[in-house]
């Protein structure tokens, strides 16, 4: 479980939206999620069918395998707790990749029109 201090530094960390598909495992078991925002200490996800509390997951995040505890789930969203926080460069590589993906995708629909 997630001690008392470790929640803390989870709220006060930065988080940074996100619309990210990507893969998650439990076990043998992958299966396709979005990450839904992202922190040095965790990230909250959406899947169609989301893990129980306490659940150990693997999650691929940009180049990266991260190991986690899944903190809580509500419907289809669920927050994760990561066992190594990330470094803030690490989540600035995600979100800065993702930015680029989207100035392109928006270059290209700014094209086809013209």
């Amino acid at each position: 479980m997630v001690d008392s201090k470790s929640v803390r530094h989870l709220r006060t960390a930065t988080r940074h939206k996100l619309f990210q598909p990507t893969e998650m495992s439990t076990g043998d078991a992958a299966k396709r999620v979005h990450i839904l925002d992202l922190s040095t200490g965790g990230a909250m996800i959406y899947a169609s069918d989301p893990p129980l509390p306490g659940t150990l997951v693997r999650l691929q995040c940009g180049h990266r395998h991260l190991c986690a505890r899944v903190a809580w789930n509500k419907e289809r969203r669920f927050g994760l707790s990561f066992t190594v926080p990330l470094a803030d460069c690490d989540v600035l590589d995600v979100v800065t990749a993702q930015d680029a993906l989207i100035a392109a995708a928006a270059a290209r629909l700014k094209a086809r029109r013209q």
